[in-house]
């Protein structure tokens, strides 16, 4: 399968340790492999739109970092086509991360994908229990992790991502693998790099 491999799309609660894992699977691909990766990494993009100056941009940050809210599928999708727009190749593997989290941002991206011609995506599940990451996002203190805005994240996952999996899991345009989230670091990078076929 690895040769096969274009786009890989990655799911998982906050605090599931997934950009640890995105960051080790860059590194092998990239230094093993000798291939290009592009990221796609919704938390960058909207930190850069929190950072700018303006009223939306001052809701946002309302609804993200003091409510611990998802934002509303009109700005996640503007933010995410124009950063795919501006990234996208045909040569490079495509990493998403924070995008999609609900049915109509699988549609979306299923669309999208497909006018790039970009065949079986692979979707990467790191599945780690809601109490587990809970722990971890309060050890890891980020001004974000307080303890209201952490129980809406991960009400809001069970609410929309949950669902979403669930039907990408049974649509044959994406490659499903769900990883178990819960061992060690080291452990769960080789279960992701078996299941991609790398090892």
């Amino acid at each position: 399968m690895s040769s096969d491999i274009k786009t890989i799309i990655f799911v998982g609660r906050s605090g599931s340790g997934k950009g640890t894992q995105i960051d080790l699977l860059k590194q092998f691909i990239t230094e093993k492999k000798g291939l290009l990766i592009k990221s796609i990494v919704m938390g960058d993009i909207f930190r850069g739109f929190f950072s700018e100056n303006g009223y939306v941009q001052e809701v946002a940050k309302d609804l993200s970092i003091r409510q611990g809210k998802f934002q509303p599928d009109f700005l996640t999708d503007a933010l995410f086509v124009s950063n795919v727009i501006k990234s996208a190749d045909k040569e490079s593997i495509m990493f998403f991360d924070g995008y999609p989290r609900n049915i109509h941002q699988l549609e979306l991206i299923k669309e999208l994908l497909k006018y790039l011609g970009r065949e079986t995506p692979i979707f990467i599940n790191l599945e780690v229990a809601r109490q587990s990451v809970k722990n971890r996002m309060l050890l890891r203190g980020r001004r974000d992790d307080h303890s209201e805005a952490i129980e809406n994240r991960l009400d809001e996952y069970d609410k929309f991502v949950f669902p979403m999996i669930e039907k990408a899991k049974d649509d044959n345009y994406f490659k499903y693998i769900g990883i178990d989230g819960e061992g060690t670091v080291e452990d769960i990078h080789k279960n992701i790099l078996v299941a991609l076929g790398y090892k």
